[in-house]
This record gives structure tokens, sequence and C-alpha cells, in this order.
């Protein structure tokens, strides 16, 4: 009996250890702003909870120390980055094509400025290196694939930004009907068939920015740095293990995921929020008719924002009652009110969860739009570039926000729309159905990517998860040609019938004109 137990104690231990076996996992990520890595942070912290050997190569300043993990700091980024911060937009945000030549000198220094730094290197041509897994940021980072490439890895893309149609062709979900664009501004919302050509054109030509304008640059360094032929490159960038996107469909976009994309928004918020400083604090519990919280978020810097925009703003808050508290950069302004709080960094989701909390100005980030919707509380939102517009779009048909246009702004306008989402109680409504919508999980984001995740590892990349290019191919998919085939008959059979009264007309019109030249049998002469 005592065998017994010991054969099934040891037979449980056995099963326990390959069961939460550590894998070798590296993460690489070409940031050039904070706000991806609140969703990098927590799942590697989960990771190596997990007992997995994590690396991870990043920036040396924007991403902090994680324990248990060997971090490769890339000081080539940070100063891209600082580049970035002091870069003038203005001449881009409203053209696509400029805004993308910028976006590929942009990748393609951050691709380099990793493949070329000497830790990374010195990783590389380290024969005893090994990992099971590459973690990278999917979208326009193609060169860092090559990592998989190198160390005979699975593949895992943590889409930070939600998804578009390239992170669902890169996951093999190929359907066009859940396709969405990289950069929204000028996507049309509507339903029309005139909408729907608009934005077949408008994916089409981001399609040939990604070719013509992103790939070669990530190309040319895939091949000088892992002295590999392109078209490695263009097989490994389509066979993703698992794709991981920031987003749910509870916030408003409905998918037709396809098993290896899932779905993880809110992530980051398994990381403790930062309480609210004593002072701010007192200022919030003390707004008897609430609370307005005004961000622009983490990078934008008040000065990229249009002239005169902050004193509008300032105008239009002196004649509230509510209490506002604003994320400015510097702690004075010039005539601001009693009712005006300026905090450089203020605990956003602290703020977002207070009871007193009434309305969020935003400018529509994915991670502000998320944790407002998880607080439940309306927004006001002024996007300006990139993901901004979409986000706010699903806010508005989910009827929680509303939406104005930064570069028109007025005193009036501002205070009209601020006082429509505080009276009107259907705002403050349909933000509580979303918050209860969005919390209502039967798993965290976190929980449900750390599974997935080692759910890969166990099955080796799970390959059964994907779908082939054959099984979501378009024409097969859609049975074009079974389509062809009919539409084909049908053509081929019109044609024969077409040919045959052209050759009867022919046919017809000679001999009537041979009887007209003919001499008439009735002819006589006198």
């Amino acid at each position: 009996m005592k065998t017994a137990q010991v054969f099934v104690a040891l037979f449980t231990l056995v099963l326990y250890t390959r069961s939460t076996q550590s894998e070798n996992i590296l993460g690489i990520f070409s940031y050039t702003f904070g706000t991806p890595y609140k969703v990098v942070k927590p799942y590697f912290e989960a990771l190596v909870h997990n007992g997995h050997n994590v690396t991870i190569i990043s920036s040396k300043e924007l991403l902090p120390d994680i324990e248990n993990v060997r971090h490769i700091r890339v000081a080539g980024l940070d100063r891209i980055i600082e580049h970035v911060m002091n870069f003038d937009y203005s001449d881009c945000l409203y053209s696509k094509w400029k805004e993308s030549l910028v976006a590929s000198s942009f990748h393609y220094n951050m691709s380099h400025a990793i493949l070329s730094d000497s830790g990374v290197q010195s990783l590389l041509q380290d024969k005893s290196e090994h990992f099971d897994m590459i973690v990278v940021e999917p979208t326009y980072s193609d060169a860092l694939i090559g990592f998989a490439e190198h160390f005979s890895a699975s593949l895992v893309g943590l889409s930070t930004f939600g998804s578009s149609w390239l992170t669902d062709h890169l996951a093999g979900n190929s359907a066009p009907s859940i396709y969405r664009p990289i950069q929204p501004m000028g996507y049309s919302q509507g339903d029309s068939l005139l909408d729907k050509w608009n934005n077949w054109i408008y994916i089409s030509e981001e399609w040939l920015i990604d070719r013509l304008l992103i790939l070669p640059g990530q190309l040319e360094l895939f091949t000088r740095y892992f002295q590999l032929p392109t078209s490695r490159l263009l097989e490994r960038r389509t066979s993703y293990s698992l794709m991981m996107i920031n987003q749910h469909f509870s916030l408003g976009r409905v998918r037709s995921n396809v098993p290896n994309v899932i779905e993880v928004a809110g992530m980051h918020m398994a990381e403790p929020s930062e309480p609210l400083e004593p002072e701010l604090l007192d200022f919030v519990n003390g707004a008897e008719h609430g609370v307005i919280y005004f961000s622009m978020g983490m990078e934008i810097l008040n000065r990229w924002l249009p002239k005169n925009m902050e004193q509008k703003m300032m105008q239009t808050f002196a004649q509230l009652k509510q209490r506002v508290v604003w994320k400015h950069e510097e702690h004075t302004m010039v005539n601001k009110s009693d009712n005006v709080f300026l905090s450089p960094m203020a605990s956003q989701r602290q703020l977002l969860d207070h009871p007193n909390m009434k309305l969020f100005i935003t400018h529509g980030g994915l991670l502000s739009t998320t944790e407002a919707a998880h607080s439940g509380v309306p927004m006001l939102a002024l996007p300006i570039y990139f993901d901004q517009f979409d986000n706010v779009e699903r806010m508005l048909k989910m009827g929680v926000a509303r939406k104005l246009d930064i570069n028109t702004l007025t005193v009036e306008l501002l205070t009209n729309n601020i006082k429509e989402l505080l009276q009107n109680p259907i705002y403050a409504l349909k933000a509580k159905e979303l918050s209860t919508r969005f919390r209502d999980q039967p798993t965290t984001a976190l929980e449900r990517a750390i599974w997935w995740t080692e759910y890969v590892l166990r099955h080796k990349g799970a390959p059964h998860m994907r779908m082939t290019d054959h099984d979501m191919a378009f024409v097969p998919y859609y049975k074009l040609n079974i389509l062809s085939i009919l539409f084909g008959r049908i053509a081929f059979s019109g044609l024969v019938v077409l040919f045959a009264c052209i050759f009867a007309i022919n046919f017809f019109l000679k001999e009537f004109q041979k009887i007209a030249e003919a001499p008439s049998v009735f002819y006589t002469s006198i």
C-alpha cells in the first residue's frame, strides 16, 4: 500500500514538473513611447512568476527593470526616441503617405538600432544561447522575425495597438470581412456600397505602403544581419503561432477570430495603480459637483497641440462648477482658475475609478479608452492621430462618448458638449452598461494571455491552431472557383449563341446582297 502511494506521489510530481517546465522566452520591443510597455511589463512578470527564463531586448529608459529578467538595453533606441519627441508632426498628421514615410524611416531605424547593438550581436553569436519562443510587436518590425528563424523558435505577436488587416494577415486570418486599417484617418465607418468600395481602396493603399515603403527596409536588415534570403522572411512573417491583440469584443468590435488570435484588452490593468498624491486626493474628494479629468495621454505634450487650445480649455473649465484635474507637464499656468488642478502624471486609473469622476476628456488612446470603459466613465474625445480615430468611433457607436476636432475647437463647442455629457443621463447609463459587459469575463486578460502562451510552448508552436493559406485563400473561401465554373459555362454558352447569331446574320446579309445584285427573273425589256 505504501509502495503504491509513493508511486502515485512520484507520478504526480513528475506530471507537475512537466506541466510547469520552464522555457526560454525572448521578447524584442522597439517601441518609441512608454505606453506599450504598460502592456508588456505585466505579461513578462507573469511568465517569470510561472518559472520561465525571460530575456527582453528594449530601450534603456522606457521599460523598468523586471525582477529575474535578463535585460539587454539598446541605447540606440533611446536616441531615436529623443528625436521622435522633438520631431515636428504638423506636416504629416493629416496625410497618410507623409505619415507612412515618416513611420517607414522610424521603424527601419529602430530595427537597425536593435540588430546593430553590441549586446544583441553577442546574443546572436553565442552558440550556447537557446530560445523556445520569440515575442515581438508584429506591426512594421519584420526584420526582428529573424530571431525566430535564427533560434528555430516559435513566433508570438503581442499587438499592443489592437488589430488591423496586417495583424490578421500575419495570423492567417485572411477573411476580408474583418479587415481594419492600420491608420484609420480617412477610413469610412459607413455600410453603403460606396463606403465598402472606398474602404477596399483604402486597405489596398495600405497594402502598397507595407510592400513599397515598410517591407523593403526590413528585408534589407533581415538579409544583412541574419545572412538569409528574403524568401525566408516572407515565409516566416506569416507563420505566427499566436497573435495576442489588445482589444475585446465587448468594447465595440466583434470579430471572426481564428483560433490563434486571442483578445487580451485590459492586460495592462493587472499592474497595481499608483495611489493619488494626498493633495490631489483631497481636491477630488472635496468635489461637491463631481470631477472632470483631462488628459491627452503620456506622450502628447501640450506644446504639440494647436495654438490657443490651452486658453480655450481654461476658459471653458473656469465656467464649470465641476472640479477639473488636468494632466499637464507644468505645475502652473497663467490665469488658472481655482477649480483646476494641474498634475504632470496623475494616477489615471485611480482617478477614473473615483466615485466623484463624471467625465473623461481624452485623446482616445487605446489604453485610455479601455480604462474609461472599465471604470464606466463617459468620454469627450479629441483624437489626433493613428488608432485614436478608430477607438473613438467605437465609443461613439456605443453611446458613451462625443467627439470634437482639436483644430476647430471653440469655447462654446467645448462647453455645450461637456454639459451634454454631464446632464444627459444616457451617457452615464451607457458607460455603466459597457463597464459591466467588459468586466464580465471568465478569466482576466493576463490569465488568458499566459495560458495560451504556455499552450503554444507545450505544443511546440501549436501549428494545428493556424489555418493554412489554402484553407483561407480568397478564391476558395468565397467559392469563387465554383462561381467561375458556373458563370464560365454560362458565358461560354452565351458566346456560342452570340457567334452563331453573328454568323447567321452575316450569312443572310451576304445572301440578300447577292439577290440584290443579281438580274431579276421578272425583268423584261421593251
